[in-house]
């Protein structure tokens, strides 16, 4: 037996998951994106310009003086070769001057003239790493190891960039569902699925960016900072054609008939007990019939001869069953047909690109009267 307190207690459970938990998380992403990139980015990027005015080292310099500096040796290669798939990664093995062996790992660069066996090669070390091999006539042609300096940031970068879109996003989905929601009806508003979707596009753009090329520090930020300001402005353009359109909640959908039988996935909202829960829409010439079989073949429920459509419309998040139209089913956005049979109203739910069907199959009513009462 269900407590009287269960409906207030899932209600409450469901207002956490959809306000407090995104707001919490999204405040937490956000905290860790931005010391990502004050620290480790921030030193990375030291590092990087460190690098860059190193000059070359003169003979006899302490080892503590020498890690400053640009330091190489002279060594002869004695193979190469990859690991990995796509991803792969190039290795050298090579013998240094004073004999020793030593295994560098190169950074990936699909371009690059592969040395030969038995080439002489220079390690050219700094701050106890090697970081570079050259090669080649006059050590003209230069390989730089996964030590690379300049693109030591691409890690905490890609992961800052990627906190630094997420954390904003999920803020501001927890605060619509907390204090903006009553402001649109839609179990889908356009005010949470544009700046998602643009959002996350931008996240995908910036995470990938060092792995793009010879992709600098500067330049991954000034191509992220180009891309945040582009998805500003469309939010913004979404936002403002929205605000000259008006957000009404009646969408015209222009009818079509073809004469051929069209089997829909299709769900009714809410008291369905006329018809039982049978997922496909048959509508063909003379038929307009909900069934279990796939074809639309056989078991066919014809619906109320009465019914009526009186408008198209987006879900609403009070529609009976709004959640449960994308479990077990296509994730394509769905319209819902008003229909009324009599006294009762019939929501039929119908993926946007079938809605032309199912408005060629019904006989109209009248729209006015079902946004007056809505």
């Amino acid at each position: 037996m269900i407590s009287e307190d269960e409906p207030k207690r899932l209600a409450d459970q469901k207002s956490w998951r959809a306000t407090t938990l995104p707001l919490g998380i999204g405040a937490v992403a956000l905290l860790a994106g931005v010391l990502l990139m004050l620290v480790p980015v921030r030193t990375a990027d030291a590092a990087a310009r460190d690098f860059a005015t190193a000059q070359v080292c003169a003979p006899g310099l302490p080892p503590r003086v020498e890690a400053q500096c640009r330091s190489s040796v002279p060594a002869t290669l004695e193979r190469y070769w990859t690991s990995g798939g796509l991803s792969r990664t190039e290795h050298i093995e090579v013998v240094r001057g004073d004999g020793k062996r030593q295994r560098v790992d190169l950074e990936q660069d699909f371009h690059r003239t592969v040395p030969a066996g038995g080439e002489a090669v220079r390690l050219v070390s700094w701050r106890g790493e090697v970081r570079y091999v050259t090669y080649g006539p006059g050590y003209a042609h230069t390989a730089f190891t996964e030590a690379n300096p300049y693109f030591a940031y691409a890690v905490p970068f890609g992961w800052g960039a990627l906190l630094l879109v997420l954390g904003p996003l999920l803020i501001w989905i927890g605060s619509w569902q907390r204090w903006l929601s009553h402001r649109s009806r839609r179990a889908d508003p356009w005010q949470v699925g544009v700046p998602t979707v643009t959002l996350i596009l931008l996240a995908v753009g910036v995470l990938g960016l060092p792995t793009v090329g010879d992709v600098r520090i500067e330049e991954a930020l000034t191509v992220s900072g180009a891309g945040a300001g582009l998805a500003v402005l469309v939010i913004g353009a979404v936002w403002l054609y929205q605000r000259v359109r008006g957000e009404s909640d009646t969408i015209e959908v222009a009818p079509r008939r073809d004469g051929r039988v069209h089997v829909i996935d299709a769900q009714v909202l809410g008291d369905n007990t006329f018809l039982g829960p049978k997922p496909y829409l048959v509508v063909a010439p003379g038929v307009l019939a909900f069934t279990t079989d796939p074809t639309g073949s056989y078991g066919r429920t014809p619906l109320p001869s009465g019914l009526v459509l009186e408008r198209v419309r987006p879900v609403f998040a009070s529609d009976p069953g709004a959640k449960d139209l994308y479990v077990g089913r296509s994730p394509r956005p769905y319209l819902v047909a008003q229909c009324r049979d009599g006294e009762r109203e019939v929501l039929i739910a119908v993926q946007r690109k079938n809605m032309r069907w199912l408005v060629g199959a019904l006989p109209q009513g009248d729209p006015a009267a079902a946004a007056d009462r809505a």
